[in-house]
């Protein structure tokens, strides 16, 4: 019988690192079951409406919310990003092909050549320094702002990660067992947090649904006061746990971008995004 992650939510953290770690997964099935899941624990949040994260589950914050998107403060940073882009335009074109609006929707995948997943901000600095140009640094900064444009461009393009070979299901598998370990001095894995208690409160912030998670990235955080990338928010996730972060753009992380964005299939990319 297939192994689904549906199985894990009912049984336990502990049951799903164990299932994760026998294999078979099957990631259709677990997509379907997981966004049935996040349905029936809250039947009157729409499916489009995840891409919004935890404003779903507070009025008031939905209305903060909508009121900060009236001049959001990513806006400086897209327009930062789309002078990096035309700084290098050729360079970028040649990797990434001349039509931005293209480029976001294609990540991350999984290369059947390298046997590896790729992300787009990983891909932005290899086609740098392919072409002799200086990496970004990872996790904020210019690399953010080029992803932001590139993202500001694809909105409202549906997530559609593939997974149709067995290297492409092995890291989706690495990125569920990943996604359901506990880990840190907490002992708190991502289910525990975002899928079973989606919608509660820790310490003053509403957790937020792992369904649509990386819809909105890279993301203007009011706490950082900046654009900061998905996998930086991996890194301060692991902290917030007392666990060792794992390195920006690392198997690991690609591997947990690979499993939440094909499980965020069929919403749409509204990316750059604002959050608390």
């Amino acid at each position: 019988m297939k192994k689904t992650l549906l199985v894990a939510l009912t049984l336990g953290a502990t049951a799903t690192a164990n299932l994760a770690v026998a294999g078979n997964v099957d990631p259709e099935q677990s997509h379907k079951q997981f966004v049935d899941y996040f349905k029936a624990k809250n039947p009157n949040i729409e499916f489009e409406n995840y891409r919004l994260g935890a404003y779903n589950y507070s009025e008031d914050k939905m209305a903060q919310w909508e009121s900060v998107e009236e001049f959001p403060p990513y806006l400086d940073a897209v327009d930062a990003g789309e002078a990096l882009y035309n700084k290098d335009k050729a360079v970028y074109d040649k990797c990434f092909g001349s039509d931005v609006s293209k480029v976001r929707v294609k990540y991350p995948l999984f290369n059947e050549k390298t046997q590896q997943v790729e992300t787009l901000e990983q891909q932005i600095n290899k086609c740098r320094t392919d072409a002799g140009l200086k990496a970004f640094k990872w996790k904020k900064g210019d690399i953010a702002k080029l992803s932001a444009y590139y993202a500001y461009n694809a909105r409202g393009q549906k997530i559609d990660v593939k997974i149709d070979s067995e290297g492409a299901r092995k890291a989706f598998e690495a990125g569920q067992e990943f996604f359901i370990q506990p880990r840190g001095q907490l002992n708190l894995s991502c289910a525990k947090c975002h899928v079973y208690n989606a919608g509660r409160k820790a310490r003053a912030n509403i957790l937020s649904p792992a369904l649509g998670h990386t819809t909105h990235f890279p993301v203007f955080r009011a706490k950082w006061q900046e654009l900061g990338t998905l996998h930086r928010r991996y890194g301060g996730c692991n902290k917030n746990m007392r666990a060792k972060p794992f390195k920006a753009q690392g198997e690991t992380y690609r591997n947990l971008e690979f499993f939440q964005a094909y499980m965020s299939n069929g919403l749409e990319i509204d990316g750059p995004g604002y959050r608390e």
